[in-house]
């Protein structure tokens, strides 16, 4: 009977372990990275598709506090916690924001 308590109790002990990484995923830090590690973004929603709405850093790519949405394949999670995109600073500065705004310079008709 001892040795089934013992068996038991590793066991037991590895469920709760995948069980609160589980938890642990769900919970999952809104920033963003790029693939050399520095912060791009920081996701306010993710839409029904998967894409995800997000705020980019001001220091890194300054949009200001124009919202733009990453696409589903171009986001993932990031072990070290966040997540991480394979889009480059240069490639988030021509996403269209959203919701879609026009932009008339200044000058012009």
């Amino acid at each position: 009977m001892s040795r089934k308590v013992l068996l038991a109790v590793p066991i037991a002990t590895g469920v709760l372990t995948a069980v609160s990484g589980a938890w642990a995923a769900e919970e999952r830090s809104p920033v963003v990275y790029n693939l050399a590690g520095y912060q791009v973004a920081v996701i306010d929603s993710i839409k029904p598709n998967g894409d995800a709405l997000v705020l980019p850093t001001k220091a890194n790519i300054d949009l200001g506090y124009y919202k733009v949405v990453f696409p589903a394949d171009r986001i993932r999670p990031r072990a070290r916690g966040g997540w991480e995109t394979t889009l480059t600073i240069s490639e988030i500065q021509y996403l269209p924001p959203d919701p879609y705004r026009f932009f008339t310079p200044s000058g012009t008709p």
